[in-house]
């Protein structure tokens, strides 16, 4: 279960191919810098000012580290960072802040704990004083995620703590921007910014703010054997969300599904590779650009016409050896969802077909296809197997 109490239960060894990787480097990128530490009273954050960076701003960059810390520990209960053992010159999470550069944010764990599971403290490297509220509170979440998991990819990692900042904090132009291109590029799948994270937590959380993703990463957890190079990151977040579907495809399948209609009705909207009038059918369309593991194509087909009982007829074919889960979505005047049929998945098929009929009181309907990714049957989407393969489709649609 994702949400469960008392101590982990110990889990059973996975099998993975030799092959494939199973995580991201162990070794650590960056070092620590000197400590400079300003801490706060209760010892729980220091800041570390660099050379060039004024007491006034130290002093906002330690409030900042502060209050992300009250939120997502005191406040949503949240487990805290592990402790650092006096690395940074106490026990204190660390921020090391620079005087300037790009304002990006990189965390970094220090010797990963001798525990049952993957567990690390770890510290922040802030280049320049910007956004100071949110990149505290990333910080603070990557830290959080160290402990949870230390061997979850550099991606998962930065989508929880982002997610934990679209909850606690408020939006700002970064978060604009990096949902925009997100939605400007869904070929490119869901392991971008937080969208995954604020996908699943508004499609299947349970009102418990952070909580799926926190127990998603908790429940992800593995052990790395200490002569390893890279991390042991098997189960992965993927693999703990098939777990508790009962391990079926189909339903891991229908739940990607989802989260890629949901994605095509965000604020933020998506970028459709095609918009058709029914009156221009039949159409073959191909996806504009190559569509990688969990990324999706879009297609709006506008109803510039009466159907006059007509069917309108789906079909579409892709590259294997991935599965691609397709669902037409029925929209009104308004823009809103109407009602959806998934077409029939097939883990093995490169080709499927759908009819939808009854379309009164609707003026489009969405054409959605998400790539579940994959090497075979045998090894589902895996966020560490990369560089990611991408696969092309097509899309035909006409009037029967």
């Amino acid at each position: 279960m994702l949400m469960g109490g008392g101590a982990a239960e110990p889990k059973a060894p996975v099998e993975t191919d030799p092959w494939l990787p199973t995580g991201a480097p162990m070794a650590a990128e960056i070092p620590r810098p000197p400590a400079n530490p300003a801490c706060s009273f209760d010892g729980r954050v220091c800041v570390h000012p660099a050379p060039g960076v004024s007491p006034a701003v130290a002093r906002k960059a330690l409030a900042a580290l502060e209050n992300a810390y009250r939120k997502l520990v005191d406040v949503l209960q949240l487990p805290a960072p592990l402790t650092d053992g006096g690395l940074g010159g106490s026990n204190a999470l660390d921020l090391y802040l620079n005087a300037d550069g790009s304002g990006a944010l990189r965390s970094e764990h220090d010797a990963p704990e001798v525990t049952r599971f993957d567990s690390a403290s770890a510290f922040c490297v802030l280049d320049g004083p910007a956004l100071l509220e949110r990149q505290a509170t990333v910080c603070v979440g990557e830290a959080i995620a160290w402990r949870l998991d230390a061997g979850t990819t550099p991606a998962v990692r930065r989508g929880y703590a982002a997610h934990l900042w679209h909850i606690v904090g408020s939006p700002t132009a970064l978060d604009d921007e990096e949902l925009d291109d997100a939605q400007l590029h869904p070929e490119l799948g869901l392991l971008r910014g937080a969208l995954l994270f604020d996908l699943l937590d508004e499609r299947r959380g349970q009102g418990h703010l952070a909580a799926l993703g926190t127990a998603l990463l908790g429940a992800a957890a593995s052990k790395t054997a200490p002569n390893a190079w890279q991390w042991d990151n098997e189960p992965d977040v993927f693999d703990v969300l098939r777990h508790t579907l009962g391990d079926t495809p189909r339903k891991m399948a229908e739940v990607m599904g989802d989260l890629a209609v949901t994605r095509a009705f965000m604020d933020s909207r998506v970028r459709f590779d095609w918009s058709l009038p029914l009156s221009s059918l039949p159409r073959r369309v191909a996806s504009q650009r190559a569509i990688y593991p969990t990324g999706s194509m879009y297609v709006w087909l506008g109803l510039d016409q009466p159907m006059q009982g007509e069917t309108l007829a789906f079909q579409a074919e892709w590259e294997a050896p991935v599965t691609f889960y397709w669902t037409l979505v029925v929209v009104d005047a308004a823009g809103n969802e109407l009602r959806r049929i998934a077409a029939p998945f097939k883990e093995r098929a490169t080709h499927v077909e759908q009819q939808l009929v009854n379309l009164e009181g609707a003026v489009g309907v969405i054409v959605v296809g998400m790539n579940l990714g994959g090497v075979d049957l045998a090894h589902p989407f895996d966020p560490d197997v990369t560089p990611a393969e991408p696969h092309e489709c097509t899309v035909y649609l006409t009037k029967l």
